[in-house]
């Protein structure tokens, strides 16, 4: 049992660092650099970058999500849920899946339109919505990772 729940806290940890870090790249690294370019051109950059980082990141956030159930699980934390421990491991289940649904329902939304826009001036207005939705995915993310840290010491 005890290597199953290391091998569940790696990967759970190797999943959570690639969804997170993705996140960071794409909004603080990649966005920001695709604006030096004319808008028809930034369009064809976020359609190609979005192809394959869409479709990647949705899988590792579901792999991330099962993966803090199941370690919770696997380290008895149906045990002790009304222990702070507990309360934080569900706010953290329900976090990590409204920052997924964000992802899917407002953040790739933005990104098609984007990529269909018709127009310079379409394609700026959503940019500036994509790096609004890009700064409150980070913040989310940013609640998420202050929680493992808080749970990493019982809370």
């Amino acid at each position: 049992m005890l290597w199953l729940l290391i091998a569940l806290q790696w990967l759970h940890i190797l999943a959570g660092i690639f969804w997170f870090g993705s996140a960071m790249t794409a909004h603080v690294i990649v966005f920001p650099s695709f604006r030096r370019f004319p808008p028809e051109t930034r369009r064809g950059i976020i359609e190609a970058f979005a192809a394959r980082y869409g479709r990647l990141v949705a899988a590792v956030a579901g792999a991330t999500i099962l993966l803090g159930v199941l370690r919770g699980l696997t380290g008895g934390v149906l045990d002790m849920l009304t222990s702070p421990y507990g309360v934080t491991w569900i706010a953290a289940i329900l976090l990590a899946v409204g920052v997924a649904a964000f992802e899917g329902a407002r953040l790739s939304p933005v990104v098609g339109k984007l990529i269909a826009a018709g127009g310079p001036e379409q394609i700026e207005a959503l940019d500036q919505r994509l790096a609004a939705y890009g700064r409150i995915e980070l913040g989310g993310f940013l609640v998420l990772f202050s929680m493992m840290i808080a749970m990493r010491f019982g809370y």
